[in-house]
This record gives C-alpha cells, sequence and structure tokens, in this order.
C-alpha cells in the first residue's frame, strides 16, 4: 500500500477522503490510529482465554460423582450403562460366592478397565472442545510474539473486495492502515469504520462519543423524503470511525464452548444400544437368569432329564449360582466397551490419515479448460493407507488428539450414515465467487449487412463481415443476443459460443470499451462502492425496491472482444457522476408483471434504479467523453439513440420495449448492466464530480421517479432538430469539438449535470450469473447415485435460487423447493422498512432539505445522516427490474456514427486502402454528425483506422508513445455493502488462464446448453399477442435463444402448485398431518441463520442423519454448526473486485509458523521431520506423495498463520473439518471411506453379539439338560475376550467395493420395528443355530446323556466332562470361524468371493484354530488319564468336526436370503429416494 497518499479533507471523524482512488479507504498510515496488530492479537488471545478458563474451572469444580455419572447417564453416548454396571458386579459377587476366584478377579479387573476408559473418554468428550480451542489459542500466541511483524495490509482481503454473505469482513484500523479485517479477529477496542448501509459487528460508540450502536443494527437513514421534482443534489452519509465496545467473537465462542457436546446420536450408536446394551445385556440377561433359575429349581426338585440319579455330585450352588454364572457372562459387557472406542478411534485415525495423505492436483490445462473432464483428480479407490500412521494417529487419539473432535461428533460415523449433506453458503463454495458474463445484449440494423458486404476486405476474414441471415422486420432493428460459456477451470474466463460472433465485432467494440474505462477501471472502484453504501441506506426504507450491485469484474469480455492492457492508457478520469432514483408504486406493479406470471410466493423486489457515469478525457486532444453504466431503466431514459456497429439509430418505442423487456427478464435471476455513452463539450467539477476537484466533497443526483419528467428540464434549443428523415435524436458534432475555439467552463451545478446525462447512445447490456463449480455439479450427480440427498439452503429468493439449483443438477420439477421466509417476518420487514426506528443515541437533529434552484444548486444533505436502524436489514436477490419508459423528442437529427479507431497487432497486410468517413454517412438535408471514439486494441480494424485517420487527422495516437503512467496505481477503496452487494466469498489467485485472441484464435469452442428446456412456458404463450414486437423483432445466436423473451434464463413452470408449507413454523404441522415431502426437497429459499438452524433440527428428529457444509468465514455459521450431525468449515473462494487484483496473498509468510519452529528449536533438522510427517503421509506401497509438486494433501497442515487462517480456526471451531475451498477435498472419497468402515464395524458388533448370544443358549441348554456348563465361567470369560474379539476386529475390514457407493443408508429408527427385529432374530439365529446344536448334541454324546450314543461307565463321567470341555472350547471356536466366513462378503456367496481374499481374517482366524488346537493336543498329551479315554470318545469328536459342514450350508443358506432382503430394501430405499410425491402431488 502506497506511503505517500494526497488527502484533503475528512468527513466528520471518518477517514479521510483520498483522492486519488475516488472516496476509498485511506492509504496513509496514522500512526497511533486504533490498535496494532500485537495488542490486538494479544488482547484476543487474553478474552478468548479468560472464557475458556472460566469453563474449564466449572468444569474442574464439578463434583466428582457428577463427572462419573455423566459417563453413564446418556445411553447413546456410553458403551457401558448402569444396569451392564449392576449385572457385572452381581456377576463378580456371586462367582465370589462360587469360589471361582479366578474369574471374580478377571472379571473385577476387566470391569475396573472399562470404567476407567469409559470415565476417561467421558471426561476427554466433554473437554474436547477446549483442547481444541487450547491449539487455536496457542497459534495466536504465535502469531502475536513472532509472526505478526511480517504481516502486510496485502495479507488481508481486499479493500474494495466485494461483501456477501459467505464472508464477514469490517474495514478496521490495525497499525494506523485500514484493513478488510475478519469478523473474528475483532477486538474490544478496535476502531472500526461504518459505512452505510452496514451492519455492526458489535457493540460500538462513535468516537466523539455522541452515537452508540448496538450489535447488529445497521448504519442508514431513518425515514424516507418526498421524493423530488426536480434533479436534486444528495449528500451521502459520511464513513463513521467506531470504537468496539466488545469482542464480537466472544458470544460464539460461549456458545460452542457450552453446546459443542449436544450433539445428536449417530445411528450407530442408537444400534449398538439396541443390539448390545438393550437386547442383549438388559434383555438377554435377564431371559439367562429366568431360564437358569427354573431350571436349576427343577433339578433341585427332581424333575430335570435323569435328575434321580445324581452321578456329578451336584449341589445347590452348582445348579443355582455356578450354572446361571456361566450362562449370563457372555452376556455382560466384558471387553466390548473397549472394543467399540478401540474401533470408533481406529476409523477417526484412517480418515485423518487420508485427509493428510498428499493427493494428485489435476493441473490446469488451458487448451482443454473448455472440454468437459468428468475424470477424478485422484483414483481414490486405489489408494492405500499406510498402517504405522494410522496406528500413530490412533495413538494420538487416545491421549486425547481433538482435530476432529472424534469423540463430540464422530465424523466416521455420521459420513458413513449420512442421508442428507446440507450446504448452507453459495458463493465461493458452490460458484465461483464472481458472476461471469453470460449474455450480451445489443441493437443491431440488419439494413446494413448488404452495405458490409460491398465493403472492402478488414483485418477480419471478410466472412466475419457478413451478418447472419434475419429476416428483416418492421425498420430492420433485431436485438441480438450472444450467449458466452464459462471455463469450467477457471474462475473468469469466457468464451462466445458462436464461431461467427466476430460479425458483431464493431458492436462490441464500444461496449469493451465502456467496461475498460467505467466498470473494470480501478479509478472508479472507491466512488462506485461508495455510492452503493449511499443507494443501499436509501433503499432500505422502500419495501418495493432491493440495490443490487450489477458492477463486476468484465475485464476477460473486454480482452474477448480484442482489447488489451493496456486500451485504456490513453484516458484519465476527470469525474464520477452518480445518479439514482426511487419509483412510484404504480411503476413497481407494472415493472414485475412478469414476476407475477412465475406465480411466485415471495414477494419480487424491483432492482434501485442508480448509473455511474465517468468523464474521460483522451489524451492527447484533450477530448471528453461521458461513459455510463447501471441499470437499463435508468440508462435507456438516457438515451436517445443506439449504436447499431456501424451508424447511429434513434431509439424507437419499439426498440426501448425490446430492451426494457430483455432487462427485466433477466434481472429475475441474473446481474443485467446497461451501457450508454455520448461525448462532452464540458468537462465536470463540484462535490457532484465525486470529490476530487472540490476538496473531498460528494454528492449524488436523485432524479425525479417517473421518466417523463426528464426531458422536460432540457434545454429545448438543445433538443429541436427537424431532419429528412422526420424526428432524429439530439447529438453534437464532431467539428464542434474539433475546431471549437473557445474553451467552455467546467459544469458544476444539478441542472448542468443533469443535462449531461441526457442525450446519451445506447451501447448494449451484459448480463452476469454466478456459475457453478464442476466438482459441486459431480458432487451432486455422485450423492444421488448413493441416495444422499443433496440439500441447498439458499439466502437468495425461490427464483435465483432455483435458476441456480439447476445449474447444480438438482430438481426443479414438483416438490423441489421450500420457502421458509415467513409471512409474519416479511409483513414485519416491509413495516420496518416504511417505519423504522431510530434506536442511536443522538444528540444531533437532522437537517432539513433545501430546495434546488436553477440558479444556485446547494447540496442538499440528507436528512437521514447520523442515524440508524435496529432491525436488521433483511437482503433480498429479487431482481425484477423496473421498466420506465422515456418520451421521445419531438425532433430528431441524422444517426451519427461511431467510429472504432484502433492500433493493430495483428498480421494484417500492410496495404489499407483509405476511404473517407462521409462515404459511410448516409446522406441527409441536414447535417450529419459523426462521433469518433479511439480506442486501442489487440485487435484491431486497420480499415477503421484509416478512416478515423481521416476525420481526425493528429488525434491518432501509438501505443508506443502513450503514457503508461496515466493511470492510477490500483488503490484500496470502499467494497461494496453486505446488502448491495452480489458477491462471493472466495479469492482466485491463479492469473495464469490463457486469453484467447480475437483475430488468430481458432480455438475449437463447444456450446454451453442450458440447463433449462426451451419451450415456453404457458404464461408466456398467453402474452405472445403483447409482445409480439418484440417476438418478430428479436433473434439470437444461441441456439437455444431465438428471443429476448427466451433469452431469461427462466425456462421452467416456477409455480409451486404441490401447495407445500411456506414459513419454517408451517414444516412441522405440514409433515404430522400432510405429508413427508419437505423432507425430500433438495432447495430451501429465503433461509436465514435461524431458520436454516431450526429446519436442520426437524431433519434430525425425522430420522435424518445431516452434515452440514458451510462457510468459515462467515460469523453466522456457529449455530448451524452445531445444530447438525458434524460440520465441516470451507474457507470459500473470495471475490476479486477484478480479475488483475488479487484478493489477498500469503507469498510473503508461507510456512512462517514451521519455520519459527524450525529456528526456536535447536534440533531443526528433527522439528523440520516432524512437522513434514503431519502434514504428509506416505502411501501404503512407500512412495512419499509430497514429492510431486502437483500433490497435496486434502486438509491444509496450517503451516501458515494468518489473518485468514486464524478466522478460519476460530469459526470453524465446533467443524470436524476445516479446510480451504482450494484444498483437494473429496467429500465423496472421505464418505465411501466413512461407509467402507462403518460397515466393518457394525460388521464386527453384529458377529460379536451373535457369538455372545451363542454362547449363553450353549450354557442354558446345558441347564436345560441337567448338565454341567459345558463353558466354564472363566472359559467363557477367556472366550468373549481374546479369541471372539479377534474374530471380530477382523471382520472389520471390508475390501474394496464399487457398489458400496450405490447403497441407501437408513434414517434412524426412532420405532421399534417387529417385522425387522423378526427378520434380524431369525437369520442370525439360524445362523448360529446349527453351532449350537452340534456343540450340545457332541456334548450329550460325550456325556453319554441323555441318550446311549457310547458305552461311558459311571466313574468316568468327570473324566469325560473334562474331555468335553475341552473339545467343546475347540468346537466353538471351530464353528464360529466357519460361520465367521460368511461375515467376510456380505453382499456375496462364498462360491462368488473368496473369504480368503480377507487375509486379516484368514491370519486371524488361522493363528486362532492352531492355537487353540496345540493347547487342546497339550493338555491331553500330558494328562495320561485323559489320553486313556479320548479315544473313545471319537463319535463325539467327530460330529464337532463334521458339524461344519452343517453350519457353513446353514449360514450360507441364511445369507443367501439375506441378500435378497437386503437388496429387495435396496430398490425400495432408491424408490422412496427418488420419489417425491405427496398428498397435493399431480400423480
Amino acid at each position: 500500500m502506497p506511503k505517500h497518499q494526497k488527502t484533503n479533507q475528512t468527513v466528520g471523524d471518518g477517514p479521510p477522503y483520498n483522492e486519488e482512488n475516488g472516496g476509498g479507504p485511506p492509504n496513509n498510515i496514522k500512526e497511533g490510529y486504533g490498535l496494532s496488530t500485537k495488542v490486538a492479537l494479544g488482547r484476543l488471545h487474553d478474552e478468548i482465554e479468560k472464557i475458556l478458563k472460566e469453563f474449564e474451572q466449572k468444569w474442574e469444580a464439578e463434583n466428582w460423582y457428577l463427572k462419573i455419572r455423566s459417563a453413564f447417564v446418556k445411553r447413546y453416548d456410553s458403551p457401558l450403562g448402569w444396569s451392564s454396571i449392576a449385572t457385572s458386579l452381581l456377576t463378580t459377587v456371586v462367582l465370589l460366592i462360587a469360589q471361582s476366584y479366578l474369574a471374580a478377579f478377571c472379571l473385577a479387573a476387566i470391569l475396573s478397565l472399562d470404567l476407567y476408559v469409559v470415565i476417561r473418554e467421558n471426561n476427554l468428550r466433554r473437554t474436547e472442545v477446549y483442547r481444541k480451542t487450547r491449539l487455536i489459542l496457542n497459534d495466536i500466541r504465535l502469531a502475536e510474539v513472532e509472526l505478526c511483524a511480517d504481516w502486510q495490509p496485502c495479507n488481508y482481503p481486499h479493500n474494495c473486495c466485494p461483501l456477501s454473505p459467505c464472508v464477514s469482513l469490517q474495514w478496521t484500523y490495525r497499525d494506523g492502515v485500514i484493513v478488510n479485517l475478519p469478523w473474528a479477529l475483532l477486538v474490544k477496542g478496535d476502531y472500526i469504520v461504518m459505512r452505510p448501509g452496514h451492519i455492526t459487528p458489535g457493540p460500538c460508540t462513535e468516537l466523539n462519543g455522541k452515537r452508540s450502536f448496538n450489535a447488529h443494527e445497521i448504519y442508514g437513514v431513518t425515514h424516507s423524503e418526498p421524493p423530488p421534482l426536480k434533479p436534486i443534489a444528495r449528500t451521502p452519509l459520511p464513513d463513521m470511525v467506531c470504537c468496539l465496545e466488545s469482542t464480537p467473537y466472544l458470544s460464539n465462542l460461549r456458545l460452542i464452548l457450552e453446546n459443542c457436546s449436544k450433539r445428536p446420536p449417530t445411528i450407530y450408536n442408537q444400534q449398538r444400544y439396541l443390539l448390545v446394551t438393550k437386547y442383549i445385556q438388559q434383555w438377554g440377561f435377564i431371559c439367562a437368569i429366568a431360564v437358569t433359575f427354573f431350571a436349576g429349581i427343577l433339578r433341585l426338585h427332581g424333575f430335570g432329564i435323569n435328575s434321580s440319579n445324581n452321578l456329578y455330585h451336584e449341589t445347590w450352588m452348582d445348579v443355582m449360582i455356578d450354572s446361571p454364572a456361566s450362562a449370563v457372562i457372555p452376556l455382560l459387557p466384558l471387553i466390548f466397551p473397549l472394543l467399540w472406542i478401540s474401533m470408533n478411534h481406529w476409523g477417526v485415525a484412517r480418515l485423518q490419515c487420508f485427509l493428510r495423505t498428499p493427493q494428485l492436483v489435476m493441473g490446469k490445462d488451458s487448451e482443454k479448460s473448455f472440454e468437459e473432464d468428468d475424470m477424478p483428480a485422484f483414483d481414490y479407490e486405489n489408494m492405500a493407507l499406510h498402517r504405522s500412521k494410522v496406528f500413530r494417529n490412533w495413538l494420538q487419539l487416545w491421549r486425547g488428539n481433538s482435530e476432529l473432535l472424534p469423540r463430540s461428533a464422530n465424523l466416521v460415523q455420521v459420513l458413513g450414515s449420512i442421508t442428507a449433506l446440507c450446504c448452507v453458503d453459495k458463493k465461493g463454495i458452490l460458484s465461483w465467487p464472481n458472476p461471469t458474463a453470460e449474455k450480451v445484449f445489443f441493437l443491431h440494423d440488419t439494413e446494413e449487412d448488404e452495405m458490409e458486404e460491398k465493403s472492402c476486405q478488414s483485418s477480419f476474414n471478410s466472412e466475419s463481415d457478413i451478418a447472419d441471415n434475419a429476416v428483416q422486420k418492421g425498420n430492420g432493428v433485431v436485438a441480438e443476443v450472444l450467449d458466452l460459456t464459462h471455463d469450467q477451470h477457471c474462475p473468469f474466463r469466457l468464451e462466445f459460443d458462436d464461431q461467427e460472433w466476430k460479425n458483431h465485432i464493431k458492436s462490441l467494440k464500444p461496449l469493451g470499451l465502456a467496461i475498460l474505462l467505467n466498470t473494470c477501471s480501478p479509478l472508479t472502484h472507491g466512488h462506485y462502492a461508495q455510492f452503493c453504501g449511499h443507494v443501499t441506506a436509501v433503499a432500505m426504507l422502500d419495501s418495493n425496491l432491493v440495490p443490487v450491485t450489477n458492477r463486476r469484474c468484465l475485464c476477460e469480455l473486454a480482452k474477448q472482444i480484442g482489447f488489451t492492457d493496456h486500451a485504456t492508457d490513453c484516458f484519465s478520469l476527470e469525474g464520477q457522476l452518480a445518479t439514482y432514483r426511487h419509483l412510484q408504486p404504480d411503476v413497481v406493479r407494472r415493472d414485475i408483471r412478469f414476476a407475477r406470471q412465475l406465480q411466485l410466493s415471495s414477494k419480487v423486489k424491483v432492482p434501485f434504479p442508480h448509473s455511474l457515469s465517468v468523464v474521460m478525457r483522451e489524451n492527447p486532444g484533450g477530448y471528453l467523453s461521458l461513459f455510463t453504466q447501471g441499470t437499463a431503466d435508468i440508462i435507456l431514459d438516457c438515451c436517445d439513440d443506439f449504436w447499431d456497429g456501424i451508424d447511429l439509430r434513434p431509439l424507437s418505442p419499439q426498440d426501448r420495449k425490446r430492451a426494457l423487456d430483455f432487462y427485466q427478464r433477466s434481472a429475475l435471476t441474473a446481474y443485467c448492466t446497461a451501457f450508454a455513452y455520448r461525448p462532452l463539450r464540458h468537462g465536470i467539477n463540484g462535490a457532484l464530480s465525486g470529490g476530487p476537484n472540490n476538496d473531498g466533497s460528494i454528492a449524488y443526483l436523485e432524479l425525479p421517479p417517473e421518466s417523463k419528467l426528464r426531458m422536460q428540464h432540457v434545454d429545448k434549443m438543445h433538443c429541436d432538430f427537424e431532419g429528412g428523415h422526420g424526428k432524429l435524436s439530439h447529438s453534437i458534432s464532431t467539428d464542434s469539438l474539433l475546431f471549437s475555439e473557445s474553451k467552455e467552463e467546467d459544469i458544476t451545478d444539478v441542472e448542468g449535470c443533469f443535462e449531461m446525462q441526457c442525450h446519451q447512445v445506447f451501447i448494449g447490456m451484459v448480463t452476469m450469473q454466478y456459475q457453478a463449480q464442476t466438482d459441486i455439479v459431480q458432487l451432486v450427480e455422485r450423492l444421488e447415485r448413493a441416495c444422499i440427498r443433496f440439500v441447498h439452503f439458499s439466502k437468495e429468493n425461490e427464483l435465483r435460487s432455483r435458476v441456480f439449483s439447476e445449474k447444480m443438477g438438482l430438481e426443479s420439477g414438483w416438490n423441489c423447493h421450500i420457502s421458509l421466509l415467513s409471512e409474519s417476518d416479511e409483513k414485519s420487514a416491509a413495516a420496518t422498512q416504511q417505519s423504522p426506528k431510530i434506536a442511536g443515541k443522538t444528540d444531533l437533529t437532522n437537517t432539513t432539505t433545501t430546495t434546488t434552484t436553477a440558479t444556485n444548486n446547494p447540496i442538499t444533505p440528507s436528512s437521514h445522516v447520523n442515524t440508524k436502524i435496529t432491525t436488521a436489514h433483511k437482503t433480498n436477490n429479487t431482481t425484477t427490474t423496473t421498466t420506465t419508459t422515456c418520451s421521445t423528442n419531438k425532433n430528431r437529427n441524422n444517426p451519427t456514427i461511431i467510429a472504432t479507431s484502433t492500433n493493430s497487432t495483428s498480421n494484417n497486410r500492410s496495404s489499407v486502402v483509405s476511404h473517407d468517413a462521409n462515404d459511410l454517412i448516409p446522406t441527409s438535408a441536414t447535417t450529419t454528425t459523426a462521433i469518433i471514439t479511439t480506442t486501442t486494441s489487440a485487435t484491431s480494424d486497420i480499415h477503421d483506422n484509416s478512416i478515423a485517420t481521416n476525420v481526425l487527422g493528429n488525434m491518432a495516437t501509438d501505443d508506443e508513445t502513450s503514457d503508461l503512467n496515466c493511470l492510477l496505481p490500483p488503490v484500496t477503496n470502499l467494497e461494496s455493502s453486505k446488502t448491495l452487494s452480489s458477491s462471493a466469498p472466495g479469492a482466485i489467485s491463479d492469473h495464469d488462464c490463457t486469453l484467447l485472441n480475437a483475430t488468430n484464435g481458432n480455438h475449437e469452442t463447444y456450446s454451453n446448453a442450458s440447463l433449462a428446456g426451451s419451450r415456453e412456458s404457458l404464461n408466456d404463450r398467453r402474452r405472445q399477442s403483447q409482445d409480439s414486437a418484440l417476438d418478430e423483432n428479436c433473434r439470437s445466436i444461441s441456439i437455444l435463444t431465438e428471443s429476448t423473451e427466451q433469452s431469461a434464463p427462466v425456462h421452467f413452470d416456477m409455480s409451486n402448485r404441490a401447495k407445500l408449507p411456506r414459513g419454517i413454523e408451517n414444516i412441522r404441522p405440514h409433515l404430522e398431518k400432510v405429508d413427508n415431502v419437505p423432507l425430500q426437497v433438495s432447495l430451501f429459499t429465503d433461509c436465514s441463520a435461524e431458520a436454516t438452524r431450526q429446519m436442520l433440527e426437524i431433519m434430525q428428529s425425522y430420522g435424518e442423519i445431516v452434515v452440514c457444509l458451510g462457510s468459515s468465514a462467515s460469523n453466522s455459521n456457529a449455530e448451524i454448526f452445531l445444530q447438525a450431525d458434524c460440520s465441516i468449515g470451507v474457507e470459500p473462494l473470495y471475490p476479486q473486485v477484478c480479475q488483475d487484483i488479487e484478493a489477498y496473498t500469503e507469498a510473503n509468510i508461507v510456512n512462517n509458523k514451521l519455520r519459527a519452529k524450525t529456528i526456536k528449536h535447536s534440533t531443526a533438522a528433527e522439528t523440520l521431520q516432524d512437522e513434514q510427517c503431519a502434514a504428509e503421509e506416505l502411501l501404503e506401497t512407500g512412495q512419499y506423495g509430497g514429492c510431486s509438486s502437483n500433490a497435496r494433501p486434502m486438509q491444509s497442515p496450517g503451516n501458515t498463520i494468518s489473518p485468514i487462517y486464524l478466522s478460519r480456526m476460530l469459526n470453524s471451531l465446533p467443524c470436524s473439518i476445516s479446510v480451504k475451498r482450494e484444498d483437494p477435498l473429496s467429500l465423496v472419497a472421505i464418505i465411501e471411506l466413512s461407509r467402507r468402515f462403518s460397515s466393518g464395524l457394525w460388521n464386527c458388533i453384529q458377529f460379536w453379539a451373535c457369538c455372545a448370544g451363542s454362547l449363553s443358549l450353549i450354557n442354558m441348554l446345558c441347564a436345560c439338560l441337567s448338565l454341567r456348563p459345558i463353558l466354564t465361567p472363566l472359559m467363557v470369560i477367556y472366550l468373549m475376550s481374546i479369541p471372539v474379539p479377534l474374530i471380530s476386529l477382523s471382520l472389520a475390514h471390508i475390501d474394496l467395493d464399487p457398489k458400496i457407493m450405490n447403497r441407501a443408508t437408513g434414517k434412524k429408527q426412532t420405532e421399534y420395528d417387529t417385522r425387522v427385529f423378526g427378520f434380524v432374530l431369525w437369520c442370525y439365529g439360524c445362523k448360529f443355530l446349527a453351532p449350537v446344536l452340534v456343540v450340545i448334541l457332541s456334548y450329550c454324546a460325550f456325556m453319554d446323556h441323555p441318550f446311549k450314543f457310547m458305552d461311558v461307565e459311571e466313574d468316568d463321567k468327570h473324566i469325560n466332562l473334562e474331555i468335553a470341555r475341552i473339545f467343546g472350547v475347540l468346537g466353538v471356536l471351530l464353528h464360529f470361524v466357519t460361520v465367521s466366513a460368511s461375515f467376510v462378503h456380505r453382499d456375496h456367496s462364498l462360491w462368488q468371493k473368496n473369504p480368503f481374499r480377507n487375509s486379516i481374517w484368514t491370519l486371524s482366524c488361522c493363528s486362532i484354530l492352531v492355537f487353540h488346537a496345540l493347547v487342546s493336543v497339550t493338555q491331553i498329551l500330558l494328562d495320561e488319564e485323559l489320553r486313556d479315554h479320548v479315544a473313545e470318545a471319537w463319535p463325539a469328536i467327530v460330529f464337532i468336526f463334521c458339524g461344519i459342514l452343517i453350519s457353513l450350508i446353514v449360514s450360507e443358506i441364511c445369507k443367501w436370503q439375506e441378500i435378497k432382503v437386503n437388496t429387495r430394501y435396496q430398490r425400495r430405499a432408491r424408490l422412496d429416494f427418488g420419489t417425491k410425491l405427496g398428498m397435493n402431488s399431480p400423480f
């Protein structure tokens, strides 16, 4: 930022007016003004730490009993409940009574370990956000102590960066310089600059102490004045410097610290509770106790099988204590809590490793940038994770790592079961941050085509000079609409769809020049931004108007037309004239007829008519020209003629209607800008000139609301001309400009400025629209295949929202959108605008408005200065434009000619035939004027150059001799108002996009077909008779656009005939009484932060698993992030004021955190290695991903601490993932990874639960058969603690399955489903019933009971019992391994997919079987008595091993049936997902 800038005057206590940037922020350094960055960061750190310590002390002071109780009181959060603890303690006591001390000790030790881990995990979960806040505080402290000294103003967003709802910025004095500070970094005592129409970030007081503001108040006007009858000068509200009274971020911080651990339970936690805690540990425990007690009582009373002959010498203790204990021990938690927590941490560790693994980033290929590229940037399916890195992350999670909030918001479980991905921000996340040109509109005279065909060769091919064959209608004037295609890989690059667009190059050249001199001139940015603030403040009082900034970067369009970067070097800015006017209600009702025909549910507002004219002086020569840009209604009122590419033509009523109709339709969904031009005799001076020539004072011109009054105040002597063509428009003769000797004085009065804007030449219009990013379109498509609903919560109205939703690929038919704007809110907002409340405490009285006169024109200060509005102004981007018809003059002169003179840089022939300018001027009885516009272009027309040379003589200039320093350097200036801005939150720093040359560029282009259909709506067909002049005289280059009516971006029925509810308060009643269509809608419009949060809560209450995707640069997303099951914060792409000006840069501070740590520690090499390991992970193949220049981790490692980084970390504190939009994060990839892991996790838990139930059932059947338990308590504890968990863990590994992203995940089960429970019990019961029966029958065979299988002596029963238990354990494990083979590939039979492909399962099962086989053989060989009797039990041993085949067959039959049921369920789920029919649907 330049240190020496000329300042003239300070307005109030605000920043001094800067002459060079046209009213932008002052660039001079004011020492001691405001806080320094070091002091501000220190204060922010201290205040955050103060609140954090308050919560930490509150946590530490909490009673230990409450801490322990909180670990078990929430059934879904804890894997260990009070009932499980009680049953475990009871069983331990029972084992002690039964003198099974070893089993009791093992059970008590496991229970103690469970209690410790669960309580510790609960404490870590409740303090997780505290630790994450500590990490951010460390970064803030590091920035304060070491890094902030290197921060420069360029590290902040550009001061004139257009704002959007996605980005919260505030002009603030830091180190004596105004910077565009992120909202989260504001602190108490900051000097902020309040601009008209902007919302206060927090409580603040004016520096002079006269006024104070509360948080979220608008600095604006308090009451509207009657519209003027004549043009009048208005003084804008001054910028106000206020001092913040509190740190705004602290309110969000308190909210996050209080509610971060109160998220809804995940579906897997709910299913875990139902299956393990409720069904097994509670109901199963009660059933096992009841059955064994009942069987024991029967046995004690002699009613058991063979109980009359008690051969086992059983006592009451064996029957009533040992047998029930053996049956219930498998149903106890044992190590299940450890298993559950470890598995979840492992899943989070894998995801964390995946996010840190460098991914290959697709490079931008300029030659193929316009080709569709649906290939992913990285092959995620073939990527494997390095297990050592995963294990390291797993250990860090056990120690309390809180980066991804793994405990309070289990990201893996949520992403694995997600049903809705909700995005609450658009600009810079879903769309590119800057709107790009979509259509170019201009009027063209087809009568000149034949003349052009006979003209000599120009620098373009002769084919390009032949206009399209058009049927001449009426006077031969048609409306041309050229469509443009946006490059999907570059934020600004454009191309014309039509290959023959160069035929209209002469019509486009004035448009390109107007863009460069007005729209994209850095000299005008500050004045226009300040004007936007005034317009916003004034428009707040009119409920029918909405301020829409339609002025965005169009440099690329000018470059496509053929202009170079130095085309404006020969022009200097002389003044800027800003104009606006109000509209009468009847005019508004007339102008929104197009919106009324669309049957919109919400009110459509009209864009506030305004324009900005720049007076440019051409050097050498000093000739003045006026270039105007603004809304089409006010521009067309200023124009009498239009430029048709060859000549000036009178602007007939039909031509006005064509232009106004195009503007009205386009402005409904896009940002439409009109351009006009005229030469000037006079310069401009005074306050209306923008301030530079009048000591910095600024005033704006307010016009009367009725356009017909415009011409009544113009001097008739300048307007009345009679010509041979009838009534011809007024224009200025070039001779008067060339040969006038008397130098006229500059205009300073209102009347002169008003006359200056009259009699302009209409050039054309450009519509701009936000384009959806390609990866978002692909994301929506892939999510739909995965039955995940993409839901967009749009802050815009339903019309704009639906147009953009179609660009993303969302459905736009029946039941496609709901407006969350309540009628009461809309009425209250309108009432607030009509009668706003004065909330500011002020001692000043409002000044009165003075009347302007023709002789003396004092500037009328707005009587609404120094006031504020209490209610937050709701921005409604509904832009139904205003159309007003200018009354034609009685007399018009001959058409004038705009000849475009350019300097050639193309390879054209040197020999040029010179023609006289009069050859191209139509003969007439009256004097014909010629308006010559000299420009500098890359694609010059030498023929035009020769004409201009003959006419102007020495006026022609050369690029080489032009003054390259005539343009002021880019200056920081006012940014667009929040409520006025059409900006987007994104910073694009890529300026390497190849620009196409209009002369020698034969690049192949592709037509960007519109997402909307080309058919006309019923209402449009009804209007054909009324708009016949428009339909007959308009044509378009685009294949899909045949008229200005069809060129509007609305090609679908906007009416919501399904009668869906409107307003957030009507959603629940509709769901309860009508249908569930609101849960299936993909678009919600008119969304506020509170309405969005309430809708997320409604979705969750009906079983939806919601992931929120939002901007981490916005201050309004904290509650939304906290409400969602888990949230992903995305730093949006910041909008740029121009493609040549970066939004911000971090080039000077890259990796400053890493360098600081490296210097700080003595072992620099080790520290560097640790940091690199934290940021870059290895692939499992051993190839280091970070070695490639195109490799970048999905989540930025945070090695660069900048203001943007600190803001992102603070705002995304409740988010599990925080990334930049540029990062190669693939949501589909992490969802697929999470689905795989969650599927494996639930597979593991299901097998564990089935094994537990089977072991309990085996011992229960032993009790019913009057047998001793085949599995002793110690055996059961061992089996459920080591072998079964190992087999279960091996089943958690799920191979890559391409079908996993084509499955529908179920919603949360809010009600008990008997049919589902019965199917699960039958399916899994049959799988494990065969092993249970085989083990029991073999046990009976061993014991010769109750049937005589073997000849067993009565005295050898105890030996056979030992043998039965040895082989029983081995048999149980063998059958469990056999049944687990059907769990390896749940969707494929054994003959379809080999289970041995799971190497982990194969290794685990083989190790367990081999180990237990060796143990069994060792036991038998070491005991001679057992060795002697084992041969006699061969039938039972053979039956155990042969029963494996039975178990395998039964399990595969059950699996086959399960696959059929799951397939049927998936079809039904996909049908339900795709069906949005409700009670009011047409079918």
